[in-house]
């Protein structure tokens, strides 16, 4: 029986998964590898991701919150 392990856990993810996981396109996740804030790697020929530096990227972004924001109806008015 295959036991699954969690992304976490996997030193590399396919760029599918990592894009998944931050809800972007694989062309979102190379403008971020070109911007220095993913590392990919090459393994038999297929591009993945390094999973440190998909955690880092994660826990280097800033909470957001839309609470204090202009309201876009008052904006447009």
């Amino acid at each position: 029986m295959k036991t699954a392990i969690h992304w976490s856990q996997r030193p590399l993810l396919p760029l599918d998964v990592a894009a998944g996981l931050l809800g972007i396109s694989r062309s979102g996740m190379y403008r971020l590898v070109h911007k220095g804030d993913l590392v990919f790697t090459k393994v038999g020929g297929r591009t993945v991701v390094r999973t440190k530096s998909l955690q880092d990227y994660l826990e280097s972004r800033e909470d957001w919150s839309p609470v204090g924001e202009p309201d876009a109806k008052a904006v447009r008015a």
